[in-house]
């Protein structure tokens, strides 16, 4: 059967653009996670997102299956051996300072802006629309299509583990798209290290930042005691000296309670980001106020993104060097909670990394949890051939090699598959950033690419 995959995309782009602004619409940030909600074991939001996706799913005459809330998928074909995609309707928290709104999907000069719409709603309804059209053409497929949709992948994964342990079948290939074109074929191991300790809060009364491990952090807050005059014209000459953003937010007698502002980023590239934490950071310390606390993120995290005050500065000349982005602060009175969220390379053996830091900041509490174990596929494979052919068919970079990424995704959590898109190279990305955008034209050429590719692995 001949295709032209293009052409069966066009006659559908208005509705799929329709439905992915509809799906973008809906928040589904985690807020709580609480396996007694029945159903909406990660909130109401990301309930609706997965029904959402699962009534579409039903009118399209497609077999659906909803897991007790923690996850869900849509199947075409009743074959034995199956091709798999993974996608996620979770998103990170929006942020502040949007040019449009996060959950508005609103199009301006092409782009339609979004929290998801590249992270990673709009893939997964790229992916989806590939399924609909082999349908819609009544493709004679040897093997099943499944569709796999998380609700957890951004905190912690709980979505696949329920998943999995309900449905525990291989897939034979598979890709998730969830990452850059042109495919990746190896993922840095991935772990949340916490770092709980105890500070004076004579003069530093609170001081928090970020809002998940995984995103560079964009604002952090402090309560300062303060007792001259000055305080507002120092603030504003530290902001001014190093081209920061920030105000103060309230003064009680002698406390300040003050914002500084930095720049997000994915926390595999927190190089890109601006960290408020550290920025707030230096500003205290620039009052003189040196506690457990403020010495403790000076002395190993400050104004780096390397791991070399650490220890643990290492680079792999396949896979790249070992990032560590500070991504969240929690203070509580005298207490302190530091969230740092590292991804190590091939060289790095995770327990004596651990151990490393455990030893190193033996004063402290370590712990970790949510480690993703480093992921390694052989490039020279037929599934990575198959893909990158379909890649270079549809974009004519017929000089382009399969990629290794820092991030983490879904392709860890079954065998057979990797990540493919649907960011093109060397285009700008907003994801876990203010402003998250799809270019429209490029959303349509992955689901172009994502149809081929899908008919070529399941026909």
């Amino acid at each position: 059967m001949k295709i032209n995959f293009k052409e069966e995309v066009l006659k559908r782009k208005d509705d799929l653009i329709k439905d992915l602004q509809n799906l973008i619409k809906i928040n589904s940030e985690l807020t709580t996670f609480d396996p007694k909600r029945v159903g909406a074991p990660f909130g109401e939001g990301n309930k609706k997102a997965l029904d959402f996706m699962l009534d579409l799913a039903n009118k399209d005459g497609f077999k659906t299956l909803n897991v007790d809330g923690y996850a869900g998928h849509i199947e075409l074909g009743d074959q034995n051996e199956y091709v798999a995609i993974m996608g996620h309707l979770d998103v990170v928290p929006a942020g502040s300072d949007w040019t449009y709104p996060p959950y508005g999907a609103e199009i301006h000069e092409n782009k339609m802006y979004g929290r998801g719409t590249e992270d990673d709603k709009g893939p997964t309804m790229a992916a989806y629309y590939a399924m609909k059209i082999l349908n819609e053409l009544d493709v004679k497929l040897s093997k099943r299509v499944k569709l796999i949709l998380g609700l957890d992948e951004e905190s912690g994964w709980r979505c696949v583990e329920h998943y999995f342990k309900r449905h525990p079948e291989v897939p034979v290939s598979g890709f998730i798209p969830d990452a850059d074109f042109p495919l990746i074929y190896a993922e840095k191991g991935i772990v949340r290290i916490n770092i709980e300790g105890s500070f004076n809060n004579n003069n530093l009364i609170s001081f928090n930042g970020g809002l998940r491990d995984n995103m560079v952090p964009d604002l952090a807050t402090a309560k300062i005691k303060y007792d001259n005059d000055d305080f507002k014209e120092v603030f504003n000459k530290y902001l001014e000296t190093n081209n920061l953003v920030g105000k103060v937010l309230n003064k009680d007698s002698n406390i300040f309670e003050v914002e500084v502002s930095g720049k997000s980023a994915h926390g595999s590239t927190p190089e890109l980001g601006i960290n408020a934490i550290d920025k707030l950071n230096n500003f205290i310390l620039s009052l003189g106020i040196n506690n457990e606390l403020t010495a403790f993120i000076d002395k190993y995290l400050a104004n780096e993104t390397d791991g070399n005050k650490l220890g643990v500065k290492y680079f792999d000349e396949e896979m790249g060097p070992l990032t560590v982005n500070f991504g969240v602060l929690k203070t509580n009175n005298t207490k302190f909670t530091a969230t740092l969220n590292l991804r190590y390379p091939n060289g790095v053996v995770f327990e004596d990394l651990l151990n490393h830091l455990k030893d190193l900041l033996k004063e402290f509490n370590v712990s970790y949890n949510h480690h993703q174990k480093l992921l390694y596929n052989d490039p020279n494979s037929e599934l990575v051939n198959t893909l990158m052919d379909v890649y270079r068919k549809h974009t004519n970079d017929l000089e382009a090699k399969p990629l290794v990424i820092g991030g983490g995704t879904f392709a860890r959590a079954i065998p057979n598959v990797v990540a493919f898109g649907p960011h093109f190279p060397g285009k700008p990305s907003y994801i876990h950033q203010r402003d998250e955008y799809i270019d429209l034209d490029d959303f349509i050429l992955a689901t172009i690419i994502y149809t081929e590719a899908l008919y070529k692995l399941a026909k």
